[in-house]
C-alpha cells in the first residue's frame, strides 16, 4: 500500500473515532475541506507541517500514521491543561514503556483486575452521599492494601504487591503526572512520571488517583482510545471523583483524628502534618476542611496563600524521593532475573530503566552483591 493511503486512512479512523468532519478537520490544519479528502484517500500527499498539527490534536506520535497496524493501548492521562500540555511524543513514549513492561514481566502475570464500583453523579460535584461512597470505598482499598493503620514508606511497593502493574520512569514533559490503562487483553496499569521537577507528594497522588479511575471507570477507556485526555462535563465529574477517592485513601479520616489527637498540644503542625502522610499541602487541607478541623473562612485564605506562594508548582517542605528501583519492584526482579540467565544486555536494562551505562554497572553490582532483594515480589 502506498504511503499517502497508510497515512490517510490513519487520519480517516481517527477523524471517525472522534467524529471530526472533513471540514473542521480543513480548520484544523488550515486547508480547504475538499484537500481534506484528497489527504484521507491518498490521492494527495499531506505535508509535515499539517501532518504534525494532527498528530498533535489527536495525541499521536508522527511514527503512528505510517503504521498499518496499532497495538493501542487504552488509556486515560493526568495532565495539567491537557490540550496544551499533553503531546503525542508522550503518549507513543508511554506505550512504549508499557510494552516494554510487558516484554519483561510477561502477559501471565498481568491478570490483576482491580474491584469495580458505580457511582452515578446526578450533577457537575459531588454531593455529601456521593462523598460518603467515596469515602467508604478508599477505607476498603487501604483494608485490600493492608495498610489501614499505617502510613506506609513507599506506596508503589504496596500497590506492586497486591498486583497492580505499576510503572514509573521520567519523562521529560513536566505537566504530565501520570496515566493508566486497562483492558481485557493487558490488564490494568498504573504510570507515574517521575520526573524529579515532580513532588513526590505529588507523585504518590498521581497513583492512587489513577488508580481510583481503574476503580471507578473501567468501562471509560475504551471510550478514550482516539482521545485519552480529560474533557467535558463528564469528564469534569469523574476527575473530582478519583480526586477525591485520592484523598480519603491517602488521608483517612480516622488516622487525622488519631494524628491529631495524639499530638499533645492538639495543634496542628500542617508542614509536619502533611509530611507524615506523605501528602501535598493541598490535599491536606482540603481534608482538614472535610473533616472539620478548619473553618470556611480558614479554607479560602489558604487558597489565596497557594497562590501568592506559588505552592501548585513548589510544594513546600517536601519529603524526599523515593529510589527509582524501589518505585518498580516487579520489573526489577524480572529484569534481575532475565540478566541472570542472559536473556537481557545491560544496554537493554539502561533503556528500560532510563539509567545511563555508569548507573546500570552499579545497579547490577548491586544485584550480585544482594541477591534475593526484590524475590518477595517474584
Amino acid at each position: 500500500m502506498k504511503v499517502s493511503k497508510i497515512i490517510g486512512q490513519n487520519i480517516k479512523d481517527l477523524m471517525i473515532a472522534r467524529n471530526i468532519s472533513n471540514r473542521k478537520m480543513a480548520e484544523i490544519i488550515d486547508v480547504t475541506h475538499p484537500t481534506v479528502g484528497k489527504y484521507i484517500t491518498g490521492e494527495q500527499v499531506i505535508d509535515s507541517e499539517k501532518l504534525s498539527i494532527i498528530a498533535n490534536f489527536f495525541h499521536k506520535s508522527l511514527d503512528y500514521f505510517f503504521s498499518v497496524d496499532h497495538e493501542s493501548f487504552d488509556m486515560l492521562f493526568r495532565v495539567d491543561k491537557p490540550e496544551m500540555a499533553l503531546e503525542g511524543s508522550d503518549i507513543s513514549e508511554i506505550e512504549t514503556k508499557f510494552k516494554e513492561y510487558i516484554d519483561v514481566v510477561g502477559k501471565t502475570r498481568m491478570s490483576f483486575v482491580p474491584q469495580k464500583y458505580s457511582l452515578l453523579i446526578a450533577s457537575k460535584s459531588l454531593n455529601e452521599e456521593d462523598e460518603s461512597f467515596i469515602e467508604k470505598v478508599a477505607c476498603e482499598q487501604r483494608k485490600f492494601f493492608n495498610i489501614e493503620h499505617i502510613i506506609p514508606d513507599n506506596y508503589f511497593s504496596v500497590f506492586a504487591e497486591k498486583g497492580v502493574n505499576v510503572i514509573s520512569s521520567t519523562i521529560k514533559n513536566e505537566s504530565f503526572f501520570g496515566a493508566s490503562s486497562y483492558s481485557e487483553e493487558y490488564g490494568s496499569f498504573v504510570y507515574v512520571n517521575s520526573n524529579m521537577a515532580i513532588s513526590e507528594e505529588r507523585q504518590i497522588f498521581t497513583l492512587v488517583h489513577e488508580y481510583g479511575h481503574l476503580l471507578f471507570h473501567q468501562n471509560e477507556y475504551r471510550k478514550m482510545n482516539a482521545n485519552p485526555c480529560c474533557s467535558g462535563n463528564e469528564d469534569a465529574v469523574n476527575e473530582k471523583i478519583v480526586n477525591s477517592f485520592a484523598g480519603y485513601f491517602l488521608l483517612p479520616r480516622y488516622l487525622v483524628r488519631e494524628y491529631i489527637e495524639n499530638n499533645k498540644e492538639k495543634k496542628i503542625d500542617v508542614m509536619e502534618m502533611k509530611r507524615h502522610f506523605k501528602v501535598s499541602i493541598q490535599t491536606l487541607y482540603v481534608a482538614l476542611y472535610k473533616y472539620g478541623y478548619i473553618s470556611k473562612s480558614q479554607y479560602a485564605d489558604f487558597w489565596r496563600r497557594v497562590s501568592v506562594n506559588d505552592w501548585k508548582n513548589n510544594e513546600p517542605n517536601p519529603v524526599g524521593h523515593v529510589d527509582a528501583a524501589a518505585k518498580n519492584p516487579k520489573l526489577m526482579v524480572n529484569l534481575k532475573k532475565l540478566y541472570r540467565n542472559d536473556e537481557i544486555s545491560s544496554q537493554k536494562i539502561s533503556q528500560i530503566l532510563d539509567m545511563d551505562l555508569v548507573t546500570t554497572r552499579q545497579l547490577l553490582k548491586k544485584w550480585s552483591e544482594d541477591d534475593g532483594q526484590y524475590e518477595y515480589i517474584a
